[in-house]
């Protein structure tokens, strides 16, 4: 069987302009584009820095309680807030998992939207609630999952750099497991993306196209998997070589517009039909592994290739 790459992205190229100008719509573009957007709402995080652990003045064993009488008030202070640092914990944490539960709910409904070139928001969300659910649940464990494995690598890895301000005899120790902590964070960064590449490229359109939960669709998807990997190691670089053109795209069109394009919901309006285009090329590559894998009808299909 051959697999090919640039023939189901022309093809997604294709459906999309079929879905989005002919004829044009602007209230069809708007509501697609929201969908779109809040799909993607959780799709980037931001991260913290390391700096007070190298820090020798500041870090926590190089203060002697007894030597100042004022360090026992100082600590009785900082304790103060310790209720509201946990109270700001948990309402950012909550925000963040119904951020996660939007997002997942969205990408059903954008891939129904997109299947079948219309824009509807309210019919679909109803619809579909029991699949953007599962794909809710999917998520949230493994980015738990994720999570607690990137702590227990860095308690692993990057715990001993404390101990470079009590014994230089240690620091070469320090040094090397920071440094392979460094390199096995990488590879966990790379197979957690990959892993959220498939599960956003395949699972997804598995999951709609025979109405099942994450994990079933995971078990659909697998054998594919196991049986070709390299193609879809291929697709994972295929697709960071698109990210980088579009990239490209995103600086030109935002200096021509003056940033406008980097506003959230206009933006993703702005820039629709890349977007569009990339739902619809994973479906595409996906339909070559499976023919009766098919998730539009014959009404959709454009009639001609320009």
């Amino acid at each position: 069987m051959r697999i090919a790459y640039f023939e189901p992205l022309s093809r997604a190229w294709e459906r999309m302009k079929h879905i989005l100008w002919r004829p044009f719509d602007l209230t069809k573009w708007l509501v697609l584009g929201f969908s779109c957007w809040l799909a993607g709402l959780a799709d980037s995080a931001g991260g913290g820095g390391w700096k007070w652990i190298f820090d020798e003045n500041d870090f926590p064993g190089r203060h002697n309680l007894y030597s100042d009488t004022g360090s026992f008030e100082e600590l009785g202070g900082a304790l103060i807030w310790l209720p509201l640092i946990f109270i700001v914990i948990m309402a950012v944490a909550a925000i963040l998992v119904l951020v996660l539960w939007l997002s997942s709910r969205a990408k059903i409904i954008y891939l129904d939207n997109v299947v079948h070139n219309r824009a509807q928001i309210v019919e679909p969300w109803h619809r579909l609630r029991e699949l953007g659910n599962s794909l809710f649940l999917w998520r949230l464990g493994f980015v738990v999952a994720c999570g607690l494995v990137a702590l227990v690598l860095l308690m692993l890895f990057f715990a001993p750099a404390a101990t470079l301000s009590f014994s230089d005899a240690l620091s070469g120790l320090s040094y090397a497991a920071m440094i392979f902590g460094v390199i096995i964070m990488i590879c966990f960064g790379f197979v957690a993306a990959f892993v959220a590449l498939m599960l956003e490229a395949f699972v997804i359109p598995i999951m709609y196209k025979f109405d099942i939960k994450a994990t079933e669709a995971w078990s659909y998807f697998l054998p594919w998997l196991k049986t070709r990997p390299w193609q879809f190691v291929l697709y994972a670089l295929f697709v960071l070589a698109l990210i980088f053109a579009f990239l490209c795209v995103f600086a030109l069109v935002c200096v021509l517009t003056c940033c406008i394009v980097g506003l959230p919901y206009v933006g993703t309006v702005i820039l629709l039909p890349f977007y569009v285009t990339y739902r619809l090329f994973s479906v595409e590559f996906l339909a070559q592994f499976d023919p009766g894998f098919d998730l539009f009808t014959q009404a959709e299909i454009p009639a001609e290739t320009e």
